[in-house]
């Protein structure tokens, strides 16, 4: 019946539909999930070949005219397709040897698609000479903003004001879209070079080795709950990339992760992890001097410098490992042109959370004052121009008013909601439900008055300034900006998007222009924290070494606080 079905199918694709059509490509990949069940596995990969490379044009051709509501969801209708590429890459038979080369290809391609999609607009639009894009892109910030506050108004609220959520949110959409197909033709000239494995392989050393980790759901009739994980490396060595399979994704996100949080969390003895998440990967690289690290999954929530190893070491002492979002990021800032920032730093500590309430859950945090008075005294000696922020004027409405300092430094909470219950959505306005659906307004730093906003309400973070959302964070201006330290307890918390990364602040900083941002995974200490923190400005201020000072302040703090729960929620992303 199936291959009845499959035969069919055939002569209508060929007599009706177009080829690259999208229905077209449509029933390609459905015939070689077909081809792959009966066995015939060539039929299997030249057909989902043929669709993906169809995708890779529709990315480049489509992708401009989207919205990036409208771009995640037409990536969320193709990725499976790339998942299904990968079951037969990295099924051992013999009719899909060597297929690393492109899987390592279409990372490259796919990987933190929206994200870098989104910066790439940002920085066409603001180094175009095209007045009018500008200004269109200023009265779309504008418009997100409008939003924003509307979205926090009661039903009431908005009939007073003449507002329609749907209406705005619609003319928000319509005005991105124009903005990014403008952008898409000014950039045309410059970046359509097709970035392969042997790009990032010219872009590292001779003893370096980047990785683009890769997760997938196991294909067998359908997509299974078995997930798998495979590390593909690059060395500088003209070979092919190589692959290192990890089967048991299953478990890798469920009980090993949970024991790896546990065991830095309650300080106690970590049994699996390395041989879990990092021994077969060192295995199959060997000695590398830096390892380029392009996460997925659950590798997007740990910090390997923090795995204790089987010589009593962490990893950290044995491996320099540097995070990138996608590995193409090494080929490309090879060729960027590179801009000098003025010696400029703008400072938040010590948020004064309740303004109104005399008290509330939310603890104060007086040691990031401190912090912030010690990194004034730091940069000055570097003759940086400052500017400190503190209690009740470390506000959100003086964070948006930034206007690209070289070094943004936030020392406050930052705050994650989680998934709300399905019978707790059920209750909620239309407005609180948008907001609860969107992770990007779901997470945030905790500023000046945070705490009277979280009294009141635990959807509708606008109603009053206070907190600034991820999704308020992108429309900062950090063009110019060289690092931004978000120095406070699980700024680094987010919804996990396989493939895309952390949705919440990291996502929104890297898209704000921040090129290094250091964040934490949960909750610290926070006298260890401002020594951690202090030590790093006062080595890099000396050395201009932004990843060796963050690696030896580390392992400097350990002298006095051995254990990884004090130092290692701290992580680094991005390249200097």
């Amino acid at each position: 019946m199936q291959k009845s079905f499959t035969c069919r199918q055939k002569r209508y694709t060929k007599t009706t539909l177009v080829r690259h059509t999208p229905e077209y490509v449509k029933i390609l990949s459905k015939q070689a999930r077909v081809y792959y069940m009966e066995k015939n596995y060539k039929r299997a990969k030249a057909n989902i070949e043929e669709a993906l490379n169809n995708y890779e044009v529709y990315i480049k051709q489509i992708f401009p005219a989207l919205s990036e509501r409208e771009k995640a969801k037409y990536w969320n209708t193709i990725k499976g397709d790339f998942e299904f590429y990968n079951t037969l890459a990295f099924s051992q038979l013999d009719d899909f040897k060597d297929l690393s080369s492109k899987v390592y290809d279409y990372q490259l391609l796919t990987k933190a698609l929206l994200l870098s999609a989104s910066i790439k607009v940002r920085e066409r639009i603001l180094n175009s000479t095209d007045e009018s894009l500008k200004t269109s892109y200023n009265l779309w910030i504008e418009k997100k903003e409008q939003l924003t506050n509307a979205l926090s108004m009661s039903v009431q609220q908005l009939a007073d004001n003449g507002y329609d959520i749907n209406l705005m949110t619609a003319e928000a959409e319509k005005l991105e879209r124009e903005i990014s197909q403008k952008s898409e033709l000014f950039g045309q000239n410059f970046d359509n070079k097709k970035i392969k494995y042997t790009d990032v392989q010219k872009s590292i050393a001779k003893n370096e080795v980047a990785i683009e980790m890769v997760r997938y759901r196991h294909f067998d009739h359908t997509f299974t709950d078995s997930v798998v994980y495979v590390a593909v490396y690059v060395k500088n060595d003209n070979a092919r990339p190589k692959a290192i399979i990890l089967p048991d994704g299953h478990r890798m996100e469920t009980r090993y992760f949970s024991n790896y949080k546990n065991s830095i969390v309650g300080q106690v003895q970590d049994r699996y992890s390395y041989k879990v998440f990092w021994e077969p990967i060192q295995k199959g690289i060997g000695t590398a001097t830096t390892v380029y690290l392009s996460a997925d999954g659950v590798y997007n929530q740990i910090n390997l410098e923090a795995i204790p190893t089987p010589d009593g070491k962490y990893i950290i002492d044995n491996a320099n490992i540097v995070l990138v979002s996608n590995t193409k990021d090494l080929y490309l800032n090879k060729i960027k042109k590179s801009t000098t920032a003025s010696n400029t730093a703008t400072m938040f500590g010590n948020p004064k959370f309740y303004l109104t309430a005399s008290t509330g859950d939310i603890p104060a945090l007086p040691g990031t004052e401190k912090e912030v008075e010690e990194l004034q005294g730091l940069l000055k000696q570097r003759s940086y121009s400052t500017d400190e922020f503190v209690e009740s004027t470390a506000t959100e409405d003086r964070l948006k008013q930034l206007s690209s300092p070289k070094i943004l430094h936030v020392a406050t909470h930052g705050f994650y909601t989680p998934v709300a219950e399905q019978s707790e959505l059920e209750q909620l306005t239309e407005s609180e439900a948008a907001m609860a659906d969107n992770p990007l307004l779901k997470t945030g730093l905790l500023l000046s008055g945070a705490g009277d906003i979280f009294n009141e309400t635990k959807y509708n973070y606008n109603i009053s300034s206070g907190i600034l959302t991820a999704y308020e964070a992108m429309s900062l201006n950090l063009d110019q900006t060289d690092l931004v330290v978000l120095s406070a307890c699980e700024t680094g918390l987010g919804k996990i998007e396989n493939g895309e990364g952390v949705y919440g602040l990291q996502r929104a900083f890297l898209v704000a222009g921040a090129k290094v941002l250091i964040m934490s995974m949960f909750k610290v200490d926070d006298e260890a924290t401002q020594k951690l923190i202090v030590n790093f400005y006062r080595k890099w201020l000396t050395t201009n070494n932004l990843r060796q000072s963050f690696i030896d302040a580390k392992k400097e703090l350990r002298v006095e606080y051995p254990a990884p729960y004090y130092w290692a929620p701290f992580m680094m992303i991005g390249q200097q």
